[in-house]
C-alpha cells in the first residue's frame, strides 16, 4: 500500500508542478490581439499617419505601454465620431487621445494624463506691436482660427469677436502660414499643435510667442478604456503606464514632438 502511494504521488507530480507554475506562465504570456481593440483619430502631433504608419507622441507612448504590459494589439485610424462610438460602447476598446470631461467620466477607465491641453493666442515674437493681456485687448487685432475646430469654441463664446476681426482657415497649416505672412496678428492654437505645425513648415517654434492663455486650461488628454472592459486588462495597462511614466520616456517623447 505504501509503495502504491509513492507511485501515485510520482505520477501526479507533473500536475502539481503545472498547478504551481501556471500563474507565472500566464503572467509571461502576451494578451491575445483579440482582447484589446485600439482606435484613434488624426490629431497631430499626438496621433497621426505618416508614410502609411501611425505615429505621434501618444502613439509612441501607447506602444511603450503595450510592450511593457506584454499586450499585442493593432491600432486603427478612423474619424473621431466612429472611434468615440466604438470605445464608448464596446468592451476592451481603448481610445486616444481623449479629453477627460465630466460628461465622459463614467464611460471610461482613464489612464494618464498623457498630455496637458492648453489653448493660447500666439503671435510672432518679432511683432512687438501686438500686445494683449485680456480678450478685450485681443479683440483689437485680427485673429486666425481654423474653421470647425472644437478648441475654438470657448474663444468664440466670449462674445468679444465678430467676423470683422476673425479670419478663418481650413487647416492648421494654412492658419500658421497666415501668421507667418502677417495676414493675421494672432492665431488660436493648442500649445503642442502650434510647435508641431510650425516645425512642419520648416520654421523654428522660437518664432512664436504665447500671448494669452485661453480655455480648457485644466483639462488633459488620456488613454480611455471602455468602462465594461476586462478588469485584468485595464490593470495591466494602468500598471504599465505607471512604470513608463517613472522612466522619463514621456519627457523624451514630448521633446521629440512638441518642442
Amino acid at each position: 500500500m505504501r509503495q502504491l502511494s509513492l507511485i501515485t504521488m510520482r505520477s501526479l507530480l507533473p500536475y502539481f508542478l503545472l498547478l504551481v507554475t501556471w500563474p507565472l506562465i500566464a503572467l509571461a504570456t502576451p494578451v491575445s490581439v483579440n482582447e484589446l481593440r485600439i482606435v484613434t483619430e488624426e490629431l497631430p502631433p499626438l496621433n497621426y499617419e505618416e508614410n502609411g504608419q501611425l505615429t505621434g507622441y501618444s502613439t509612441e507612448l501607447l506602444q511603450e505601454v503595450l510592450k511593457t504590459a506584454r499586450i499585442q494589439a493593432s491600432i486603427k485610424l478612423m474619424p473621431w465620431a466612429r472611434a468615440y462610438q466604438a470605445a464608448s460602447t464596446e468592451p476592451n476598446t481603448l481610445l486616444y487621445s481623449t479629453v477627460r470631461t465630466p460628461e465622459r467620466e463614467k464611460l471610461f477607465h482613464w489612464i494618464g494624463p498623457i498630455s496637458k491641453r492648453q489653448i493660447y493666442l500666439y503671435k510672432l515674437r518679432s511683432r512687438k506691436d501686438v500686445q494683449a493681456k485680456t480678450l478685450v485687448d485681443a479683440s483689437a487685432y485680427r485673429i486666425g482660427l481654423v474653421r470647425e475646430m472644437a478648441s475654438n469654441q470657448a474663444f468664440l463664446k466670449s462674445g468679444h469677436f465678430t467676423d470683422d476681426n476673425v479670419d478663418y482657415a481650413p487647416t492648421q497649416e494654412s492658419n500658421m502660414k497666415k501668421l507667418l505672412a502677417s495676414r493675421v496678428d494672432m492665431i488660436a492654437s493648442l500649445n503642442w499643435s502650434a510647435a508641431f505645425v510650425i516645425k512642419s513648415l520648416n520654421y523654428s517654434p522660437s518664432l512664436l510667442e504665447p500671448v494669452l492663455l485661453l480655455g480648457d486650461t485644466g483639462s488633459a488628454y488620456f488613454f480611455a478604456v471602455n468602462r465594461n472592459s476586462d478588469p485584468e486588462l485595464v490593470s495591466k495597462l494602468q500598471k504599465a503606464f505607471d512604470r513608463i511614466r517613472a522612466t522619463g520616456v514621456m519627457e523624451q517623447l514630448r521633446k521629440k514632438y512638441m518642442d
